[in-house]
């Protein structure tokens, strides 16, 4: 008998339905359906309505079975009364987390949240358009909105909450209410990154050499941070140690940080730098507000730069500003890409050295800055710093004020303007972006006045215009941008430039002929060809300093495609610096991936004016966690290297160790990346290094994987360290319950958060712990429970329901107990079942399975 033709389902919708198990209990031996799946139907539509119910004819029932009171079941899946910890969706939208309250509410016979005035504000609805103008009362959602309707989903809590579009205020695609932005909890942590090298030259001869034969450089960066309240305290610094010299320890910056949603703006006390956008950026110590971009919906932000590069060896990638150093990473033989750089502003260069196994070096910039500076209307962007130039090789620098501004003014028109005030230095600068059918124009001046501490030296007074540039052509996908700097004066000087000569005149040193940039344009093209043609890239910045003749060339184009499998490019890259030295560089590759059984191989042939290299590399095991990487090179004169590295990402730590192995040196290195995190529990540990983080807490869920990650899993004490969330968007964090014991079941996988940037955010998901339990249960007459009947236990708590059989599902913590049944209201409709478990009643699954009689 087909059980479906007594549902009656009262809809104008055409609804699919699904069989599945009554609040998540199955049947070991067979396959289970239950009345709240299928009045649970309406989770599958988009839409929901209040007003459908699954009505069932219980003349079908045989025996007592016809006493039993389903009415529980007409809508939706049925919750008791109580308080619920849910994530609220409106249409689809995440709306954050909150506690609510489900009372029976006699409006809709029915078990409910109502609803304030102040919560249907809170979750973005238009009260203006509501029918009920009290804001005192506490109604059901249908009452303040007629077509809206709610469910609960008791399976993950998800409360989903439907409400015509009119009634939603407007707001931008991807934006996330700062209500639900989450600052997270107190707890710090240290993110460490550790590079050691151990090399031995064969070709030693003393007297010839400087460097010793055998050497040590050891290299540690460090990022440190303690979040307390709305406070966020940064440390970071580099250390260095090398057999020539004492450790160096150097401080980069130390600040405390807090974010002001109201303003999106974040307020910084301490070491950091200034905003790059309009005058470039320099190190200060002091206080900023700044205005922060990334709490903007997304389709609202701008771009990040990316460097690119090429490797002969197992080299070391240095990344400086302002000739200060900021980032560091060992590469494998090859291309490299570097695009999760700490943001240190737009305005200046980076410059970036390539340092070979073999000792060889290689140098080359990389624009830094904001070409065109386009807002949407009425959006604006700020800055205001007061504070000390900071500088190691500075006696004593000057006190200033920098303040930007920055506003769309329509479509097509953005005005900035921006002021620096010191004791010895001024400037000002206005200029504006535009907007046209041909492209995006900025245009800006600078007026520059810096003070002579030499007698002997006149004040300097000059100017500095920047045009910039950039264009797509839609007819070719060609993106085009130009960035053009001319200084029209000598005497122009940046605030970074003046402090520098300032200190100069203030120790009488002599000034050996300093001149600034007059001249400087920077170039870069994008395009991509016919299908199956590849794409095209050419940059390249060319520059003049005044009192030099020549000019500095950095230019370099390439090619790259794709044929089935094969990937393959070829670059040219031209170096000249204002003296005349030349240098020409080529670079060609292929790769092919090969496969070897399920792991993944990529075998790399690589070309250049210095060498020839051939290259395999792949990665291994669950989540490829192991990667390996070896590479010949030949760089010509017989001299031929060896490099190789195995690097393995630990749920603690990621580790690798390489060597380089030439006729002449021979070369080994270490290194350990993590993040140690220490909170109220203990310490967790994490293979990466992070800021904005997410601690998740799962009681007893050893060996759980954390979904949409490399592999990280919960530890044995139950918490696991997500390093890399993105702030003030909404992260998924969800878990794969798939290796926890069985005696833990989890009670969600699924969770949602917006973090503060800098922020520890703090999920649990919650678990309950005990022996899984299969009751096949009678009544004292032998007759079989009633199906559906409610099952409690010794608390009187809800654990279940009795399903198809007169079988009884549920999970205890204890070994022996009681339950009670009940179908109705009488004496005649409740029992009780007694339950002892041992360890020889156990199924092949794990479960216990025992025999009972209710009575």
């Amino acid at each position: 008998m087909n059980v479906l033709k007594y549902f009656n389902l009262a809809s104008n919708h055409k609804t699919r339905f699904k069989l599945k198990v009554l609040t998540q209990y199955c049947l070991l031996s067979g396959c289970l359906f239950t009345l709240s799946s299928l009045s649970s139907l309406y989770a599958e539509t988009e839409q929901l309505n209040t007003e459908n119910f699954a009505e069932f004819d219980q003349s079908v029932l045989m025996g007592s079975r016809k006493n039993i009171d389903l009415n529980l079941f007409a809508y939706g899946n049925p919750i008791l009364a109580g308080q619920y910890d849910v994530n609220i969706y409106v249409n689809g939208q995440w709306k954050g987390r909150q506690s609510l309250d489900f009372k029976s509410q006699a409006a809709i016979n029915r078990v409910e949240h109502c609803f304030t005035f102040e919560e249907l504000d809170s979750l973005d609805i238009d009260t203006s358009l509501v029918n009920i103008k009290d804001d005192k009362q506490c109604l059901v959602l249908s009452q303040w909105i007629e077509q809206a309707s709610t469910q609960l989903n008791n399976h993950d809590y998800r409360y989903s909450i439907s409400v015509p579009q009119a009634f939603l205020k407007r707001s931008a695609r991807g934006y996330v209410s700062p209500e639900t932005w989450d600052r997270g909890i107190n707890a710090g942590y240290l993110s460490y990154n550790l590079n050691s090298k151990f090399r031995e030259n064969e070709n030693f001869i003393q007297g010839q050499n400087h460097s010793n034969k055998r050497s040590q450089d050891h290299y540690l960066s460090l990022n440190a941070g303690l979040n307390i309240g709305d406070w966020q305290l940064r440390h970071q610094a580099i250390a260095n140690k090398s057999d020539q010299a004492s450790v160096d320890y150097q401080s980069l910056n130390t600040y405390a940080q807090k974010a002001f949603p109201q303003i999106k703006a974040i307020a910084t006390l301490g070491q950091s730098y200034t905003s790059g956008e309009l005058f470039n950026s320099f190190a200060f110590t002091g206080l900023q507000l700044k205005s922060e971009d990334r709490m903007l919906p997304e389709t609202q932000l701008g771009y990040a730069p990316v460097i690119r590069g090429v490797a002969n060896t197992n080299a070391m990638v240095e990344v400086r500003q302002n000739n200060q150093m900021i980032y560091q990473v060992a590469v494998n033989p090859g291309a490299f890409v570097i695009d999760d750089l700490f943001p240190t502003g737009f305005g200046s260069d980076l410059e970036v050295t390539v340092r070979e196994a073999n000792g060889q070096t290689q140098s080359f910039n990389v624009p830094y800055n904001s070409v065109a500076m386009l807002l949407r209307p009425k959006q604006h962007r700020y800055a205001v710093t007061a504070g000390r130039y900071r500088a190691e090789y500075l006696d004593d620098p000057d006190y200033f004020l920098q303040a930007t501004y920055q506003r769309g003014i329509n479509n097509a028109l953005t005005a900035y303007t921006g002021v620096i005030l010191a004791e010895h230095y001024q400037a000002y600068q206005f200029g504006a972006a535009v907007s046209t059918p041909i492209g995006a124009f900025s245009l800006d001046a600078t007026h520059a006045e810096t003070a002579s501490l030499a007698a002997a030296e006149a004040d300097q007074s000059g100017q500095s215009y920047r045009i910039s540039y950039n264009t797509s052509i839609d007819q070719t996908n060609t993106q085009f941008n130009i960035a053009a700097y001319r200084f029209s004066s000598q005497d122009y000087r940046s605030f970074a430039m003046a402090q520098s000569q300032q200190d100069r005149q203030k120790n009488k040193l002599i000034d050996s002929g300093f001149s600034g940039e007059k001249h400087k344009l920077q170039i870069s093209i994008q395009q991509p060809l016919a299908p199956r043609w590849g794409s095209f890239f050419a940059n390249g910045s060319w520059d003049r300093y005044w009192g030099q003749q020549g000019s500095g060339t950095d230019f370099q184009m390439g090619y790259q495609n794709q044929y089935k499998n094969l990937s393959y490019s070829l670059s040219l890259q031209r170096i000249e610096d204002g003296l005349g030295q030349r240098d020409n560089h080529f670079f060609a590759m292929l790769s092919f991936p090969l496969q070897f059984r399920k792991n993944n191989l990529t075998l790399t042939q690589m070309l250049s004016d210095t060498g020839n290299t051939m290259a395999i590399n792949g990665s291994f095991g669950e989540h490829r966690a192991l990667s390996v990487n070896a590479a010949l090179n030949d760089i010509g004169y017989s001299h031929t290297a060896l490099n190789s590295s195995v690097q393995y990402r630990s749920p603690y730590a990621t580790a690798s160790v390489s060597g380089s192995f030439a006729d002449d040196y021979q070369q080994y290195g270490l290194n350990l990346t993590g993040t140690l995190l220490a909170h109220r529990h203990g310490v967790s540990f994490s293979p990466e290094m992070g800021d904005t983080m997410v601690l998740i807490s799962a009681k007893g869920a050893h060996g759980a994987r954390i979904k949409n990650t490399s592999g990280l899993k919960v530890d044995a004490r139950g918490y696991a360290v997500i390093p890399y969330v993105t702030a003030y968007r909404l992260n998924e964090i969800a878990i794969d319950p798939k290796n926890v014991n069985l005696k833990v079941e989890m009670l969600s996988t699924v969770q949602e958060l917006a973090p503060f940037a800098g922020a520890i955010a703090k999920v649990e998901f919650k678990t309950k712990t005990g022996w899984p339990l299969l009751i096949k249960a009678k009544q004292a007459n032998g007759e079989g429970l009633p199906f559906a009947a409610q099952v409690y236990d010794a608390q009187g708590q809800d654990v279940g329901v009795v399903t198809q059989g007169s079988q009884i599902l549920i999970r205890t913590e204890s070994l022996s107990g009681q339950l009670s049944v009940k179908w109705g209201d009488e004496q005649h409709a409740q029992c009780h079942v007694d339950y002892q478990l041992d360890n020889n009643q156990k199924t092949g699954h794990g479960y216990h399975v025992i025999e009972g009689i209710c009575q």
